[in-house]
């Protein structure tokens, strides 16, 4: 029978070896951390990692530290059974008692610290370098816990959130921050804490040290966004939370939103999602007026561009929007194929077709003009008003990269229509999940205000979308950085689940009008 007792576990006391102590002391310094409680988690989490223990003498001649200072009352079970299971599936002396699992901690503490200590000095004593060799690690584990849920029957329910605002207070005061937590708010993805600084002048070093509150909150390679607070002497700290406790974005809310809007057909109204405490996000097109939206396979980019075009679709009828679809992959906008909304009446998705299309757009916007000219209007808005019958005409390119690498010349045509057709009432989205300077020149850059951001795998990836680092260290499936107004600050945004059932649902209903 098992002596282990997790009270007295966190009432007893822990030691290495003299060689860990004296490791774990100097990557103290190296990472900025204030305890060796911290260094201690990182090595027994290394340690774990991997198998039996090497046959080396260790000394428990370290200095001890408390049982509450390496572990919570919230988290000893996980340590207890993590470094228990680690014993029994390696063939080790079996954790059960107090006595071996304070031997199990300093083997692991022992063998994780010289770890550590290798990964710093690969890293080259470089923080940032350190951290990423920790999650591309931790990415590279095996996703145990995905497959025991696979076998699970299908729920839509979801974990409660946690309110960690006792361990965030004490994060905070281990990258030497002294703060109180006056509140929180659940939001889908992350919960929004209110933090008050008693000393303001401290600041200055929450802000350079959110990739040391990153690794002391274990939250992989995501960081906490800190924010302006409601009152004096505060700040909004947004943490990402686990993706079990994720609140999702149905698509049914879209529909409520279209409805809710009044009817307005000289704008162009999207809704990409929610902000990050779930209230709508939307923007007018017509205003913006184009768009650039990027990130990387998985990101949830194809599925924002169906929220965006069903939005679209929900307010208007064909005959005041048409919409100009160019496909290189050829299968994400299949689903439109034969609707009365699609201009030039099928899917481009032939390299010649798309350039064939998108010719006919520069053609159709000088048409325009012409038009505007001779009959004294200026802009699509006027001529409405006028009682000219011109709809809008929004471009969807799904796949910029593979449309400009294969055909060099197309671009000119794209800057062409990113510079005039606003005024024609012609708007351009463009998509790709390779952000480079090539695929997103400056011109069309410079000539495309608006952005969206999803997922990318580095911070100049980001700049290229949106002028700014931010969206490497998005959580992925839809979550966003959205700036929707020229030289505007970017908004965080979770986006609409839109699956092909309501693609289709939308364009049965449209049909049948």
């Amino acid at each position: 029978m098992s002596e282990l007792n997790i009270q007295q576990v966190l009432n007893s006391r822990f030691r290495t070896s003299s060689e860990a102590d004296r490791i774990t002391v100097a990557l103290m310094g190296n990472l900025g951390l204030s305890t060796k409680a911290n260094v201690a988690r990182l090595a027994i989490g290394r340690s774990l990692a991997l198998g039996a223990f090497g046959s080396d003498g260790i000394d428990a001649k370290g200095l001890e530290i408390p049982a509450s200072s390496l572990f919570t009352q919230d988290d000893i079970g996980v340590w207890v059974g993590l470094i228990a299971t680690h014993a029994r599936r390696h063939g080790l002396d079996s954790v059960d008692s107090n006595d071996t699992f304070r031997t199990a901690v300093r083997k692991h503490w022992h063998r994780g610290a010289a770890l550590l200590l290798q990964d710093w000095q690969g890293a080259d004593g470089d923080f940032d370098k350190f951290l990423e060799t920790l999650i591309v690690r931790r990415a590279e584990l095996p996703d145990t816990a995905t497959q025991v849920n696979a076998k699970k029957p299908n729920t839509a329910a979801v974990d409660k959130p946690a309110d960690i605002s006792t361990g965030l207070v004490k994060a905070l005061a281990e990258i030497g921050v002294t703060a109180e937590v006056r509140g929180f708010t659940h939001g889908p993805r992350v919960t929004r804490y209110k933090v008050y600084l008693a000393d303001v002048n401290q600041k200055p070093k929450l802000e350079k040290g959110m990739d040391r509150l990153s690794l002391v909150l274990n939250l992989q390679k995501v960081k906490p966004n800190l924010g302006p607070g409601d009152e004096a002497k505060t700040i909004s700290l947004d943490v990402p939370r686990p993706e079990s406790t994720w609140q999702p974005v149905p698509f049914a809310r879209l529909r409520e939103w279209a409805a809710s809007v009044p009817d307005d057909e000289d704008k162009l109204m999207v809704f990409p999602g929610v902000d990050v405490l779930g209230v709508p996000y939307s923007f007018d097109l017509a205003a913006a007026p184009h768009l650039l939206v990027g990130g990387t396979t998985g990101s949830g980019k194809s599925v924002c561009l169906h929220a965006l075009i069903l939005s679209l679709i929900l307010r208007l009828p064909p005959s005041s929007l048409q919409l100009a679809l160019i496909d290189p992959k050829q299968v994400e906008f299949a689903v439109y194929e034969g609707s009365d909304y699609l201009y030039g009446g099928d899917v481009a998705v032939e390299i010649s077709t798309a350039r064939e299309r998108i010719l006919e757009l520069v053609a159709e916007m000088e048409a325009r003009y012409r038009h505007f000219m001779s009959t004294g209007v200026t802009n699509i808005t006027e001529a409405r008003r006028r009682g000219m019958s011109l709809p809008y005409i929004v471009v969807f390119i799904e796949e910029l990269a593979d449309l400009v690498l294969q055909d060099r010349d197309i671009e000119d045509h794209i800057v062409r229509l990113a510079q005039k057709a606003r005024a024609a009432g012609i708007h351009l989205i463009l998509a790709t999940q390779r952000p480079d300077a090539k695929t997103f020149s400056g011109l069309i850059r410079s000539n495309i205000p608006a952005r969206i951001a999803l997922t990318v795998q580095r911070g100049t990836e980001s700049t290229i979308i949106l002028d700014e680092t931010g969206a490497e260290n998005l959580l992925g499936k839809g979550d966003m950085l959205v700036k929707a107004k020229p030289g505007g600050e970017a908004d965080r945004v979770h986006g609409v689940v839109a699956l092909r059932s309501d693609q289709e649902a939308v364009l049965r209903e449209r049909a049948a009008r």
